[in-house]
């Protein structure tokens, strides 16, 4: 990062990480365009965990070139008499594997819905096991994870 004065701790960092409910991830397409995609995410240890169709530009573009960047925002609030912005960002990038193992894949579902929907396990199961062969889960490594605020 070249404004280190604006970089957040290690501790900061994973807090928003853990926080947030979505992430930008950036990739090259399979024609060589960037591509960014919306998505929920779930992190355990130094790895992002996400899901999605068996189809699509997303999963091309992963087959073609399985690395990543992902682009995280925790707060951002307009200060207009400071004309500026306070924000927290992350930018995580990573090698990008697909998970095949139907039970690795249950896991990172169960993840997924004891984020979103706690209070919704039994039926959260239930959906798992009727979707486990219809999506995709991935894992992406935290090589690189960088916390920056301004304001």
């Amino acid at each position: 990062m070249r404004r280190q004065d604006l970089a957040l701790s290690a501790e900061e960092t994973l807090a928003i990480v853990d926080q947030v409910q979505f992430a930008v991830l950036s990739l090259v397409d399979a024609a060589g365009r960037p591509y960014g995609v919306p998505l929920d995410y779930v992190r355990r240890g130094p790895v992002l965990y996400f899901h999605g169709a068996r189809e699509g530009r997303k999963v091309s573009a992963m087959q073609k070139n399985p690395r990543g960047c992902a682009v995280i925002i925790g707060d951002n609030e307009i200060i207009p008499e400071k004309l500026g912005r306070h924000y927290k960002t992350v930018i995580v990038e990573g090698a990008i594997e697909l998970i095949d193992d139907p039970d690795a894949k249950r896991q990172v579902m169960t993840w997924v819905v004891e984020r979103k929907s706690p209070d919704y396990m039994g039926r959260g199961q239930r959906v798992i096991e009727k979707m486990l062969d219809r999506v995709l889960v991935y894992k992406m490594s935290m090589e690189t994870v960088s916390g920056k605020h301004g304001l």
